[in-house]
């Protein structure tokens, strides 16, 4: 084990030198903070866990022995960071140095700046979320304007590869972005504006294959809020976005002058647009809101990898309370519908509502209560009968199918007793759920489903001597209208701990029972115990031992009952960085 554990250190380290010299590096670095900071932080920690494991009454599932050297370091130089990570066990080794990309984050007071790989979102219909490679300036120049421009290369050149299943051709994409924020007494006005272009010239003329197309685009969103009435606020947000598939297409002839540098018309451009807004209203504590979003079909932009389209969503919401407070109710209602203009073969629209109450009963006694509901209407038509349609009077069948989700909770907490020695509390939680899916609200698709979970517990606790005691017991039952029938599980759990030298040491043990039966009749029942105890020392080691003795009984098929034993022993120890070292007199 001692050779194992130096052969683990020399790698680590071989690695660790191996990143310092040839990796890539993220640089974070306050420029007005240099001299004030520790230069050399190390954080993160190493971990060592090993596994015994024995079976009787079957093959072992796993190795009789295991273990797992793991580790998440970070080493900060100067405001260099590199991140490590590494795992070594006796069956594999692997490490990840996550930021293989550099990225160099100076800031001087207001001014911040990302400088190689970065990655911004100014607006989902502009510029959202895409990785470039360039320069980012961002800042606030004052308590009222914010502002933030990009320039870099969104996508490198590639050319395909037939032999990689994954490979895909491209030209260099390279694009600019800017945003800027006027932010007046109550409320704010912006703009975004994004712009990208593909080079032609980053691939060769004679070996693009074919298929693959230079794009150009350009995007722009106006966004705006204001509070009226000191209770009511709205905002809302335009997005148009002009793209390009194919700029060897012939240039339209109705160009504006001087703004070919911008962005060139051509017969392959197609405009699209998206819209969002909403408002908030407050009246005597209640909050009443309204959203509504539409974004065109096929809404695109080289600013993101996916934008959602053909989409119209809407939702009202409330929220409150009642009978001084003591009672907290809170609904959303929403709709989402897809297909806008109907050109697909296939509609689909959503329905859902969610409801939720919190109440205070006493000091000591609280409830709440959720409800959701959600329902999912898909039409499918066939194409075939739109292709062979003779009558255009005749109305078309259609499929449609509906798919319905239920689900609702309901939990009590009761503190029996709290005071400075002695705590207990009783609590209560239910959930249930049930789903069904129609077709043409006649037929059946699937049957019916419903799941019920209880739970109820019980635990009591004696501080001066940090003795707890806990007793549970858990029941589920799923009701179905297939062949299975009703299945269902039940059981008890007892479990307690116990902290010794000044909590130092905690113990901590459990022993549960469950029996699961289908249609009335008993299918297996399980047996566990667990067994606990961990400390922490100096604040950066830690020691875990834990057991776990299992026991299966397959009444059903009166096989000969199954026992597992695993024991984990793990130790790990935390970094807590070089603290900068006060200067002497």
């Amino acid at each position: 084990m001692l050779r194992e554990t130096y052969q683990i250190l020399k790698a680590s380290c071989t690695i660790f030198l191996t990143l310092i010299l040839s990796t890539n590096y993220s640089i974070g670095q306050k420029l007005d903070q240099i001299g004030k900071d520790a230069p050399i932080k190390v954080t993160g920690g190493l971990s060592l866990n090993q596994t015994a494991y024995s079976a009787w009454g079957m093959e072992d599932r796993r190795d009789p022995y295991r273990y797992v050297l793991s580790g998440n370091l970070n080493f900060d130089v100067y405001g260099m960071s590199i991140p490590l990570s590494l795992s070594y066990s006796n069956q594999n080794f692997n490490y990840t140095q996550p930021f293989n990309q550099f990225s160099l984050t100076p800031s001087y007071k207001w001014l911040n700046s990302q400088i190689g790989y970065g990655n911004v979102s100014y607006s989902p219909y502009t510029l959202g979320g895409h990785t470039f490679f360039g320069v980012e300036l961002s800042g606030s120049p004052s308590d009222r304007w914010d502002f933030g421009v990009m320039y870099g290369r969104l996508k490198k050149a590639s050319i395909y590869d037939p032999d990689a299943p994954h490979s895909e051709a491209s030209f260099r994409r390279m694009g600019f972005a800017l945003k800027s924020e006027y932010r007046h007494k109550g409320g704010n006005i912006g703009f975004t504006l994004f712009r990208a272009k593909d080079d032609p010239s980053s691939y060769s003329a004679d070996s693009i294959p074919e298929g693959l197309l230079p794009q150009e685009n350009i995007a722009t969103s106006i966004y705006a809020g204001q509070t009226l009435l000191e209770n009511l606020t709205v905002q809302a947000e335009v997005g148009m976005s002009f793209l390009s598939s194919n700029t060897f297409s012939e240039a339209k002839g109705d160009r504006v002058n001087g703004m070919d540098w911008l962005f060139t018309e051509r017969t392959s451009t197609s405009a699209y647009w998206a819209f969002n807004g909403g408002f908030t209203y407050n009246l005597l504590g209640w909050n009443l809101g309204a959203s509504y979003e539409r974004i065109g079909p096929e809404y695109r932009t080289l600013g993101s990898y996916y934008a959602n389209n053909d989409l119209e969503t809407g939702s009202v919401n409330i929220s409150g309370q009642l009978f001084q407070s003591k009672v907290s109710v809170s609904a959303n209602v929403g709709m989402q519908r897809d297909n806008l203009n109907g050109d697909n073969a296939s509609d689909m629209s959503n329905f859902n509502l969610a409801t939720n109450i919190a109440w205070v009963i006493s000091k000591r006694v609280n409830a709440n209560a959720s409800y959701s509901n959600f329902r999912s209407f898909t039409v499918i038509r066939n194409q075939f009968e739109i292709i062979n349609d003779s009558d255009p009077l005749m109305p078309l069948d259609t499929l449609n199918y509906t798919q319905l989700t239920d689900a609702g909770n309901l939990g009590l907490n009761w503190v029996v007793s709290q005071s400075k020695t002695v705590g207990q509390n009783i609590s209560l939680n239910l959930n249930y759920q049930q789903t069904s899916n129609e077709q043409s609200d006649t037929t059946s698709v699937s049957p019916n489903s419903t799941f019920w979970n209880g739970a109820l517990s019980w635990n009591w606790s004696n501080r001066p001597s940090n003795f707890r005691i806990g007793l549970s017991a858990n029941a589920s039952l799923n009701q179905t209208n297939s062949e299975a029938g009703n299945t269902s599980t039940i059981g008890p759990t007892i479990s307690c701990s116990k902290g010794l030298f000044e909590k130092k040491l905690k113990l901590r043990s459990s022993i549960s029972f469950n029996q699961s039966r289908a249609n009335d009749e008993v299918q297996s029942m399980v047996y566990s115990w667990r067994l606990g105890a961990s400390t922490t020392f100096n604040e950066v080691h830690s020691l875990n031992l834990s057991s776990v003795l299992l026991n299966r009984e397959d009444v059903r098929n009166d096989k000969p009952p199954i026992t597992e034993l695993t024991v984990t022993l793990g130790y790990s120890y935390r970094f807590k960085g070089f603290k900068k070292r006060d200067k002497q007199n």
